[in-house]
């Protein structure tokens, strides 16, 4: 199985969604993400497909998303994978937890934990849990970096409301402010 990502302007995406229901979004302020799940490669012109290593629950657009990218290559990419299968056990406990993907772009050197949580404070809680500190830390990440992965961004990580819950949001911005989204 696959997950299918990509980001881009909230309405670009919205109308991409449109054309597909099978298709997933959240945002965040402007940006949105549009992801989905299938055996096929590329269903994106421009966007990244992960090999699911681990996976549990059902994905909904309805649950707030987190998403942690972690470049590695070359030797990191054996030893992380012994990593990630510690860090799958430790996940299916993990207390709010809806459902999560972990996987791999052959075409990045990435791996993505995609995860999904009711709200933004579950993931501010899981965050700060020893099972983040101990799998996804940015120090506990660092021994998986190599030579190859040295000009990659170390490890990025962003948080993805309900669309519906995104434009509450932008409502709330003065007039001036909305023009910029």
């Amino acid at each position: 199985m696959r997950l299918h990502i990509t980001t881009g302007t909230l309405g670009y995406m919205a109308s991409m969604k449109e054309k597909d229901p099978r298709l997933m979004m959240n945002a965040r302020d402007h940006e949105a993400l549009l992801y989905g799940e299938d055996e096929e490669r590329s269903v994106f012109a421009s966007g990244y497909d992960y090999e699911l290593l681990h996976s549990q629950g059902p994905l909904s657009e309805e649950n707030t998303v987190y998403v942690q990218y972690i470049p590695v290559s070359g030797s990191g990419n054996a030893s992380i994978l012994g990593h990630l299968s510690d860090l799958n056990q430790k996940l299916q406990d993990v207390k709010g937890l809806l459902a999560y993907r972990i996987g791999h772009s052959d075409d990045r050197d990435t791996f993505i934990i995609f995860t999904q949580w009711p709200g933004k404070s579950t993931i501010s809680d899981f965050k700060s849990s020893a099972v983040f500190d101990d799998y996804l830390s940015t120090e506990v990440l660092k021994k998986f970096r190599d030579a190859g992965a040295m000009f990659h961004s170390y490890s990025a990580s962003k948080i993805y409301l309900p669309a519906e819950e995104n434009e509450e949001k932008l409502e709330e911005l003065p007039e001036e402010e909305k023009e910029d989204y």
